[in-house]
């Protein structure tokens, strides 16, 4: 890389953005400046004709060209572009958003809305009517979808803008290189990510999203992730200084970093190229986006409706076959049939589920969590194993600098000077360590000797998740540290020139890793090597301080023979130690409590760190949980698949591990058939974050994290994971409630038809009262999503079983047969009603009794406990139901009952009806409770 040591002194240094100097960045796009001699046009820049060039030829055309020539047919500029101009550009070419993550349409929520298999089975029933000759039926079958859809697009047009209200809050932003009106004065500002335009300059950093497809200017140990596209969880080295060969794959070019990869470490400059619709991920975005397994919330639902749909086509048949040959009118039993079939499709269904999850999201939005998918909000319901990090979740996220020691653990100024240097000139993300140092430095009474005014920083090594250490190179100017030079004199053969600058390597980081590159430590008064025996010793008391709850990084310097520019891995070796500097991290007041609350909500919860073992465990008993068994990153991966799996479910803290194992450990739980929820805010829990079933960030975390999670915490404190668990299993119970309702409605009205059929001399309900009533019922189940849940529920996590809601509409669907027959006896016997001309009266009879039935059985399902006397539903779902049993009861005496050619029942009917309603609930009662002791579980 190019000498870049004067641009501290140049104008570039005193931009001012705002109030704020531009930040050390200018080093890096400060040498592009230099060879930017030439400033292009902006104002005449038109778009190409990229329509017939597609993303991947856009893509090799700009690796295969050298950098400036790329900038020149961006007609862009090596300083960046013209305020003024990058916003002409973002009006012409729109914003940088792919099209499938731009809010739906209201044409598309709509179209969405209607189109479900449900929906077209009632327009197919209700056409054949029509053709048959009953419009009345067309007419309610089409009320019946347009209500459904219209609910159900009203429920997701305020998801959806409020999901979009939501997403406002968790805004990722890019930095980019502008000019103002002088074209002289340059400004690094952050911007919108969707505001990115091509010919943008961009500074890449730890942790950064790359917003478009880019091809680097100037690179330092870029490292990239690109499993967003590849699905391979190692990161690839992208240099700038290469052109690439016409015949290299796309995701081998080193000179291209593709729009939705991230920097996983070192930094980077590039312009560019594509954005929006015509990036790489573009061409492939729909199917990533769809790339999301199907999670067992979702296969239920599917599988419950096919179920309801394929028995509804297995029965319809038999109950047109047995009232033809009953009633010897094939024309009305296929009328009647058709009523049975709309009667037993749950056309609610998708409303209900789509209210359950947007009702969901928007109460955890209340509580702080923003939810980017809503399915996670069941998963988070569900979840029985919360693997977590450490930093931030179980501490308070603020360390602070403990201690600056020597080898022998006495206090020493020299290691927080070199400490101070390191984190003081390093460039890429400043992590809580740095910032302690920096903060420690600048506060302590003797700061004079941490003065970076005799430094000037050459070349960088920066920090990674297998190093786990930073390096930099500092020119030294002046440095009087007679010590020092005596220390290395004695140890090297070749010295370059000390009398006025030289060139020292300090790095710093983990002790261990530390520890194998350094070959020098001072004992006493003397340097001696760094033998094994040594070595141990160090590592030794470096366990003690862990246990102390401290964290230990250890400093070691360097002298270079030569000035370096480039820093290859390979100069971090025979290193002296300078000493150990220790932070301490102390566990937030509140996570005790959460994690004591999660625990008696049945969720177990598992440390994952990359941290030493023996400050997670300290770390551990301080918030209060058990640490029965642990092990190391290290020691996993010396295991097969079995054994790792055993060793992880046995495992409640996992220190050590790389990102990877990280992600190893979420997909065995998985495997194990565990919900898997996974915190953490680093890059380095991106791949977990995104092999979980519920992956949870938070609001301050990198970009790369936030874009992995489907829920967002506002504030990073369990106490909000505990409330979001909550409403996931309020919503999941409410959604299991109404097709555990449908089902065994269902299922019994089936038999009760087929008895009628068989039985009765005429159809028991004519087509329209059917329809009728399964509107009223419909109407009567749309509280739900309002509904609360039983306290004893909401402490344990619920997973989806499709076979528990065969056995609950086997076992619970006859009760309301046997009333129905018990209302046909009445009918028969009592009230001699046994021949066609009395049909009517039979009829409006049984309408009312399978009305109050199917609609106060909601409040005998909807909990374990006894209705009205121990547990009293919602207020919304007290209103709907009362008001659809008034409506019911009022029908027959309306122009609506005549219409439908209903009669008025006798005064003493009513008498009778309420002894049959009491008695069904009262059997219900009974019922259930044979069911929980049976199967262990109500809903």
């Amino acid at each position: 890389m190019e000498n870049i040591v004067d641009l501290e002194s140049s104008n570039l240094t005193q931009t001012l953005l705002g109030d704020k100097k531009i930040s050390k960045a200018g080093c890096i796009f400060g040498l592009l400046r230099a060879h930017g001699t030439s400033i292009f046009t902006n104002s005449n820049f038109r778009k190409k004709n990229n329509n017939d060039e597609n993303p991947e030829s856009r893509i090799l055309r700009n690796a295969t060209s050298d950098k400036l020539s790329v900038v020149k047919s961006l007609q862009s500029n090596l300083n960046g572009l013209v305020i003024e101009e990058a916003k002409e550009r973002l009006q012409k070419y729109g914003q940088n958003v792919l099209s499938c993550k731009r809010a739906s349409p209201w044409y598309s929520l709509l179209w969405n809305a209607f189109w479900h298999p449900f929906n077209v089975i009632l327009l197919v029933l209700g056409a054949i009517s029509a053709a048959t000759g009953d419009k009345g039926t067309l007419f309610v079958m089409c009320l019946m979808v347009a209500l459904s859809v219209g609910v159900r697009f009203y429920q997701e047009l305020k998801s959806s803008r409020a999901a979009t209200r939501l997403a406002d809050l968790v805004k990722y932003r890019a930095t980019v290189i502008r000019r103002e009106f002088d074209y002289e004065k340059i400004v690094e500002m952050e911007i919108p990510q969707e505001d990115v335009v091509p010919g943008d300059v961009v500074v890449l950093r730890s942790g950064d999203l790359f917003p478009g497809d880019i091809r680097l200017l100037t690179s330092t140990n870029l490292y990239v992730s690109q499993s967003a596209l590849t699905g391979e969880s190692i990161p690839v080295e992208k240099t700038a200084d290469v052109i690439e060969d016409i015949s290299t794959p796309v995701f081998d070019m080193r000179n291209v970093g593709f729009m939705g990869t991230s920097v996983e470490s070192g930094e980077g400059l590039g312009v560019v190229f594509s954005t929006g619709d015509n990036t790489y991920i573009s061409t492939i975005a729909g199917m990533l986006g769809n790339r999301n397994p199907t999670n067992a919330f979702q296969k239920g639902v599917r599988q419950v409706s096919y179920m309801l749909i394929l028995f509804m086509l297995a029965m319809v048949p038999i109950v047109i076959v047995i009232s033809g040959f009953t009633t010897h009118n094939w024309g009305g039993s296929f009328l009647f049939g058709i009523s049975v079939a709309v009667g037993l499709t749950p056309e609610m269904l998708p409303m209900i589920v789509n209210a359950n999850l947007a009702r969901g999201a928007l109460a955890m939005a209340h509580k702080k969590c923003i939810v980017k998918r809503l399915d996670a909000i069941q998963n988070m319901g569900a979840m029985d194993i919360l693997c977590t990090d450490k930093t931030g979740t179980l501490t308070v996220d603020h360390v602070a600098m403990a201690q600056h020691m020597d080898s022998r653990c006495l206090s020493k100024d020299r290691v927080l000077k070199y400490a101070y240097l390191n984190s003081y000139f390093q460039k890429g993300l400043k992590n809580p360590i740095d910032s302690a140092v920096l903060t420690f430095g600048d506060t302590i009474a003797d700061k004079g000797n941490v003065d970076t005014s005799n430094y000037r920083c050459i070349a960088e090594l920066p920090f990674d998740f297998t190093r786990r250490r930073l390096s930099v190179i500092l020119k030294e100017v002046d440095d009087g540290g007679d010590i020092y030079k005596m220390q290395h004199e004695r140890n090297l053969e070749t010295m370059c020139t000390l009398s006025n600058e030289r060139h020292v390597l300090v790095t710093k980081g983990a002790l261990e890793e530390m520890l194998t590159i350094c070959s020098r430590v001072q004992e006493t008064n003397t340097i001696v090597a760094m033998t094994k025996e040594y070595r141990e010793k160090l590592l030794f008391i470096g366990e003690e301080l862990n246990t102390d709850g401290l964290r230990v990084v250890a400093v070691a310097t360097k002298l270079l023979e030569c000035t370096c520019s480039d820093l290859p891995a390979s100069t971090e070796s025979s290193e002296f130690l300078e000493g150990f500097i220790t932070f301490q991290d102390p566990p937030k007041e509140s996570a005790k409590g959460a994690i004591n609350a999660l625990s008696q909500k049945g969720i177990s919860v598992k440390v994952l760190t990359g941290d030493t073992l023996a400050i997670a465990i300290k770390i551990c008993k301080d918030v209060g949980i058990v640490v029965d068994h642990v092990t190391t990153g290290p020691r996993l991966a010396l295991l097969d698949a079995a054994q790792f799996v055993e060793e992880i479910k046995k495992a409640t803290v996992m220190a050590k591990l790389t990102p990877t194992q990280k992600m190893q450990v979420v997909e065995a739980l998985k495997s194990a058939n565990h919900t898997v929820g996974f915190i953490g805010d680093g890059i380095n829990d991106s791949l977990a974050l995104k092999a979980a079933d519920v992956g949870i960030s938070v609001d301050s975390a990198t970009s790369v994290a936030k874009d992995a999670a489907q829920i967002i915490l506002l504030e990073k404190d369990l106490d909000v994971l505990v409330a979001g668990v909550i409403r996931g299993r309020i919503t999941h119970g409410n959604t299991i409630k109404y097709i555990k309702m449908a089902a065994s409605s269902n299922f019994g009205n089936v038999f009760s038809i087929l008895v009628a059929s068989a039985w009765l001399p005429f159809d028991p309900m004519k087509p329209i009262q059917i329809l009728t009533q399964n509107l009223l019922y419909d109407f009567s189940q749309a509280s739900i999503p309002w509904d609360r849940m039983d306290s004893d529920y909401l402490e344990i996590p619920h997973q989806w079983s499709a076979t528990g809601i065969v056995s609950f509409m086997i076992f619970m669907g006859p009760i309301s047969s046997v009333f129905d027959i018990a209302t046909f006896l009445l009918l028969w016997f009592g009230y001699g009603v046994c021949t066609p001309e009395q049909q009517a009266l039979f009829q409006t009879c049984w309408f009312l009794e399978g009305l109050l039935t199917q609609t106060l059985v909601i409040h005998m399902l909807r909990t374990r406990r006894i209705p009205f006397l121990e547990e009293t539903a919602s207020w919304p779902v007290l209103l709907t139901t009362a008001t659809i049993v008034g409506i019911g009861l009022a029908i027959p005496f309306t122009l609506l009952g005549a219409t439908e050619m209903m009669a008025k029942p006798p005064i003493s009917y009513f008498g009778f009806l309420a002894v049959i309603v009491l008695s069904y609930c009262c059997l219900a009662q009974l019922v259930k409770g044979a069911y929980i002791k049976i199967f262990g579980k109500w809903l």
